[in-house]
């Protein structure tokens, strides 16, 4: 299906050869990304927390907690790349197509 005629500035993206893929793989790339890069930050604010908590239990388990919520975000996002990339596979979408 032609993208032009379901989103008028899709025409940007490629004019008659613009699909759905080309609009959304950006988008999803750059969510991707965030959303890691942000629980990389996470992981090591945790770790900077849970060094100088110098042995209080409350601050010892408050970073413990940030550092498995970050890891679990982290996770998520590498899961979310495997699915997307298995979604284009499948869908006939280049997610990591350079150039958009």
């Amino acid at each position: 299906m032609d993208l032009s005629t379901i989103y008028k500035p899709g025409e940007a993206l490629g004019g008659q050869e613009a699909n759905i893929g080309s609009l959304l793989s950006p988008l999803i790339n750059n969510a991707i990304i965030f959303t890691a890069l942000a629980s990389f930050t996470a992981v090591v604010f945790a770790g900077f927390n849970y060094i100088t908590s110098s042995g209080d239990k409350a601050k010892v388990q408050q970073a413990t907690t940030m550092l498995n919520y970050a890891l679990l975000g982290l996770a998520l996002a590498v899961s979310a790349f495997v699915i997307t990339q298995i979604v284009g596979q499948i869908g006939g979408f280049e997610f990591l197509k350079p150039g958009i």
